[in-house]
């Protein structure tokens, strides 16, 4: 039997960023002011001035991780971004391509900078690369071995999030995870719907629900159904599905009252042979063969992926958008 894995897209957005410009534009918005010092530059869990040059260390700390070979992202993400950024890294590797991948520099920096937040400090960059109309939104928070990349989205202009709200102070809110004042449900509970939508292949109407029809939280799970009857389609095999999520959340308040969370969720698809199978399952697209090293299993194959998103949410009753995703491939083994 030969399956498709979920699609590995490989976004590369760790990947892509090279040592930036400091010549950024200087434009203020609500999500932050300019990037150069102002005599009333408001003060968070860091100044806009020490954002943009956090920023600006990452941007240099991804273009040697990546000349490198991507093996050793340390220096520039943490959790589940420097799995992520490692693992399409050695995907990259494996399928002949290269990693040390050019970029553009980054352009018209903007921050959006909370006054306090529970736990470690962390804040949104918001930023543009030269000739490009994408829009980056990452998370950076200060970790034990300094200031990292935890976070990652990409939007197209269109698809651009709201404005984060301010305060008298031009400072970012940090919304709870429990709270979901004014929204159709909180961050916390917006997370958990998307990993029950995965592990119940859609079919969890509830969680379903909350999210818009082009949402990738309903479209992960439409591919996982698809997968489902590929794989189940002799009667030989079965496929079950664990999502979970990541324990950290970071969510915004917006302007207009809605949330912006950052959010990521592992994956494990199990695919077992029924007692007396004689088919074998194998990987044929080009990621997926290269995850699997081109082996066919006989009685059981796991898969591993992992994704992180970005939820925007309206204010009460609006459908909560899933506009970009970072997902990749992890491994895939068995017997």
């Amino acid at each position: 039997m030969t399956i498709r894995p979920l699609p590995v897209a490989l976004l590369a957005l760790a990947l892509s960023a090279t040592a930036c410009s400091t010549g950024g534009q200087a434009t203020s918005s609500a999500f932050g002011g300019p990037s150069s010092a102002a005599p009333a530059e408001p003060r968070g869990v860091v100044s806009a001035t020490e954002a943009r040059a956090i920023l600006d260390q990452w941007d240099k700390a991804t273009k040697e991780a990546r000349r490198q070979g991507g093996t050793d992202w340390s220096a520039a993400d943490a959790g589940l971004a420097a799995q992520i950024s490692t693992a399409e890294s050695k995907l990259l590797t494996t399928i002949g391509e290269s990693v040390d991948t050019p970029a553009k520099a980054i352009v018209k920096p903007r921050f959006a900078i909370p006054g306090k937040v529970a736990g470690e400090p962390w804040f949104m960059a918001e930023y543009n690369r030269k000739g490009t109309k994408n829009w980056h939104q990452g998370i950076f928070k200060k970790t034990p071995a300094g200031w990292r990349m935890v976070a990652m989205s990409v939007t197209p202009a269109k698809s651009r999030p709201p404005a984060a709200a301010r305060d008298k102070n031009g400072l970012a809110t940090v919304l709870a995870a429990d709270d979901r004042t004014g929204l159709i449900a909180s961050p916390q509970g917006i997370v958990q719907a998307h990993a029950r939508l995965q592990n119940t292949f859609g079919e969890n109407r509830g969680a379903g629900r909350l999210f818009l029809a082009d949402s990738y939280a309903r479209e992960r799970a439409r591919l996982a159904r698809t997968e489902r009857k590929t794989v189940q389609a002799n009667g030989e095999w079965t496929l079950t599905i664990r999502s979970e999520p990541a324990p950290e959340i970071y969510a915004l308040r917006t302007a207009a009252g809605g949330a912006l969370v950052w959010y990521g969720i592992t994956q494990q698809n199990t695919m077992t042979a029924r007692p007396g199978a004689t088919s074998r399952l194998h990987f044929s697209d080009r990621n997926g063969a290269a995850l699997s090293h081109g082996e066919r299993f006989k009685r059981k194959t796991v898969q591993k992926t992992a994704g992180i998103y970005l939820a925007v949410v309206p204010r009460s009753p609006g459908l909560v958008r899933v506009p970009t995703e970072w997902f990749t491939g992890i491994s895939i083994t068995g017997s």
